[in-house]
C-alpha cells in the first residue's frame, strides 16, 4: 500500500493556522488530528471546525482522550489502554488510510 501524507506541526493550538491547514486538508482530502489532550473541545474538534467554517468537506479522525474517566495510572499505561501508543497510532492511521470499497447501492 502506498499513501500520501503531509505531517503539520501545529506547535500552537490556538490561533489554527488556516492559512496552512485549509489548502493541505483540500489536496490531502483526508485530515488525521492527534494530541495528548481530550478530544472534546481540542485542538482536532478546532481543525474540524476550521474545515468546516471553509467549507472543507474532507473525513475528519481525531486521535486523542475521549470524554471520560481514565482510571489514574502512569502516562505510558494510560495511552496504551487508550491505544495512544506510538505503535497503536501507526496501526490506526495505516486501516484509515486503507483503499475503501464503493458503496453498493
Amino acid at each position: 500500500m502506498l499513501s500520501e501524507a503531509t505531517v503539520i506541526n501545529a506547535r500552537f493550538a490556538k490561533p489554527i493556522d488556516t492559512e496552512l491547514i485549509v489548502p493541505i486538508a483540500r489536496q490531502v482530502k483526508r485530515v488525521i488530528t492527534l494530541e495528548e489532550g481530550c478530544l472534546m473541545g481540542g485542538f482536532g474538534s478546532a481543525v474540524a471546525e476550521s474545515l468546516l467554517d471553509h467549507e472543507v468537506m474532507v473525513p475528519v479522525t481525531r486521535l486523542g482522550v475521549p470524554d471520560r474517566l481514565v482510571d489514574h495510572a502512569k502516562p505510558e499505561e494510560s495511552f496504551a489502554e487508550l491505544g495512544l501508543t506510538p505503535p497503536q497510532i501507526a496501526d490506526r492511521i495505516r486501516q484509515l488510510m486503507q483503499p475503501q470499497p464503493a458503496p453498493v447501492h
